[in-house]
């Protein structure tokens, strides 16, 4: 469950705050420094510099501040030493015109100003007895609102005397004493099961506001996961948050786990497509589930591959939630809690089917597959819908199966950039093998589909590498639109080195400005009927070409052309079929995609020889001038 999860959290991880309820950490931007006489000194920034990605920015220092014990949406309802600038100095150059802003700031600034002095007759701290002479000085109030003239609504200001006056113990003892009094006057008296603890007792009529999502459509202010603030919602008569009962130490333990869950920066946070996916462990480990898919470090991932599936010893356990703001609530989009050593699994899964040959890489250049790339075959922005960003994260860490829907993205995005080889047009730069992966992930992500589909139906997989057994119709077409661009290519190359000849001019890959497989890829791999009748045709200038310039190449492209024709003709009866569907066509791209890079390791180990011969000649040269 998912609230229990996030208790336990709590528990493990936040004990100082769930110990201390009364306080709790936020960021204070301004410090206004009083002297014992009660006469105001300075007013002190606290920023500090924080390192945002490639950018440094400015905050706000964070310090130990008072908890309210009840929503502040409504009414006056100070907190002791530290507050909203509204509270502690009234109105001021940061209050809105209107009349009613300004009686709320006035209302607030008198009920901060009691409080501060009930505070101090009921303790007797010197330094609170110095705040309520300053605040019965207009004179030096005002010159604490001319120091702050610059601050915004909504800042907060924190008192000082000596020190900051929430860090003096009878300021913390009568707070605390205070905290209580005023949370445990909103409770009824109603005792119910707690549904996260199991134990009977006073049920919290509210819960916290859980903060951290106004990025991604959730109230600055805060979000509530429980909430039953209409009168629609108090079925059977029980009165706000008694419809889901939750005891209130309970209640305020799944906030703070939310909250801390949600800071940025502290790694168990991501936000893909205005998802935020918080994700923890009960117990910490060397694995961070989100980082193996995300980064693919391979030394993560070649350890997932060793794993042994057999391997029961891990017990611990894997939680994640995916969470979202819709104004004042929060949604829930998914939660998974998975034992951790099935999460492993399943990613071992995930990075193995998303392995596939591909023509642009060589062996040293990285195999793994990351996240973000696979989110950029899905969308051309980066930024795909809900539910195709799920469905991945699903595969990977609960292995579900891919559905169609993905399958039919990938295809898509596939068919704008076919056959632009984008490191020759780059300069074989290092930014090419980025667009070079985007052009790769597809194909991975149709593979991982098609593998899934195979799998629901008892078929074996299909490898990620060229399958020359393959009996597939569409693997095999892929395959013959492969030799059909090769041919091409070929015909190309060696027309130009004849027209060249033995001239000193050196050789170099003309660019073709649209193949075979730019002009009919997409027909082909959706009515192969109508496609590849019209390559035959074509084929035939360039092997006309071919074998007057190379024949010996012509002999090896047409016997190929001819085994793959022969294939189809035993597999079902004739050449082509009418129609490919979704399935249809993602085999095809495999079979295209395998063949190239088939063609490509064959070319680099022909270039291998060559420069190894010629190596060999070189020094049986230098051998006979020594």
């Amino acid at each position: 469950m998912l609230v229990q999860a996030l208790a336990e959290y709590a528990d493990h991880q936040l004990t100082d705050e769930l110990n201390d309820a009364a306080w709790e950490m936020k960021p204070v931007l301004w410090l206004l420094e009083i002297s014992m006489q009660g006469v105001f000194l300075n007013v002190t920034p606290r920023i500090t510099t924080k390192i945002l990605g490639k950018k440094q920015i400015q905050v706000p220092v964070h310090m130990k501040v008072p908890r309210s014990p009840i929503n502040r949406n409504s009414g006056e309802h100070p907190l002791l030493g530290t507050d909203n600038i509204s509270y502690v100095l009234g109105i001021g150059p940061w209050t809105p015109n209107k009349r009613a802003d300004r009686e709320k700031a006035e209302k607030h600034h008198e009920a901060f100003v009691s409080l501060v002095e009930r505070a101090a007759a009921d303790t007797g701290d010197t330094a609170l007895t110095s705040c309520a002479s300053f605040f019965s000085k207009a004179g030096e109030l005002e010159k604490a609102r001319n120091a702050l003239r610059g601050a915004k609504l909504g800042s907060l200001v924190a008192l000082s005397v000596d020190e900051p006056l929430v860090d003096r113990p009878l300021v913390q003892q009568f707070w605390r004493d205070h905290y209580c009094r005023e949370f445990f006057e909103r409770i009824d008296g109603s005792d119910s099961e707690c549904m996260i603890s199991g134990q009977f007792g006073p049920v919290a009529p509210t819960h916290e506001r859980i903060k951290g999502l106004s990025s991604l459509g959730g109230q600055a202010s805060g979000v509530s996961l429980m909430s039953f603030a209409k009168d629609a919602f108090q079925s059977y008569g029980w009165k706000k948050n008694q419809n889901s009962p939750v005891s209130p130490d309970r209640a305020l333990a799944y906030v703070l786990a939310f909250n801390d869950l949600l800071k940025l920066g502290k790694g168990r946070r991501k936000d893909i497509a205005g998802i935020g996916f918080l994700y923890w462990l009960r117990n910490p480990a060397d694995i961070d589930v989100l980082k193996v898919m995300d980064a693919a470090d391979p030394a993560q991932v070649k350890k997932l591959l060793c794993l042994d599936a057999r391997d029961n010893s891990d017990t611990n356990r894997f939680y994640m939630v995916a969470v979202s703001g819709n104004g004042g609530r929060l949604r829930v989009y998914h939660w998974v809690d998975l034992a951790l050593r099935q999460v492993k699994e399943n990613l071992k899964q995930w990075h193995q089917q998303l392995r596939v040959e591909y023509p642009h890489f060589t062996v040293e250049e990285p195999n793994q597959i990351r996240l973000w790339q696979l989110l950029y075959a899905l969308d051309y922005k980066g930024a795909p819908d809900n539910h195709s960003v799920l469905a991945l994260l699903q595969r990977g860490i609960e292995g579900l199966p891919l559905g169609y829907p993905v399958l039919s993205k990938a295809l898509t995005h596939l068919r704008n950039p076919h056959g632009i080889d984008l490191r020759e047009k780059a300069g074989n730069k290092k930014g090419s093998l980025v667009s070079l992966a985007r052009l790769r992930a597809p194909i991975s992500l149709i593979r991982m589909c098609i593998n899934d589909q195979f799998q629901h139906r008892g078929k074996s997989y299909m490898s990620e590498g060229l399958d020359e057994t393959c009996k597939i119709p569409a693997y095999v077409y892929g395959r013959l639109m492969a030799v059909y661009e090769n041919l091409q290519w070929a015909a190309n190359d060696a027309e130009q080195k004849q027209r060249l000849g033995k001239t000193k001019i050196k050789f170099s890959k003309r660019e073709i400005n649209l193949t075979v497989s730019d002009r009919y890829y997409g027909l082909a791999s959706t009515v192969p009927r109508a496609a590849f009748p019209l390559l035959e045709r074509l084929s035939r200038a360039h092997m006309r070409n071919l074998r007057r310039n190379n024949r010996r190449a012509a002999n090896a492209i047409g016997a190929k052309i001819e085994e793959l024709y022969e294939f189809l003709k035993n597999l079902h009866g004739g050449p082509f079929l009418s129609h490919l569907g979704l399935e249809g066509q993602g085999l095809f791209a495999l079979g295209y995609y395998h063949q190239k890079a088939r063609f490509r390791s064959q070319a680099q180990d022909l270039k291998q020889g060559s420069d190894s011969d010629n190596e060999s000649l070189n020094e049986s040269t230098d051998r006979e001038k020594n």
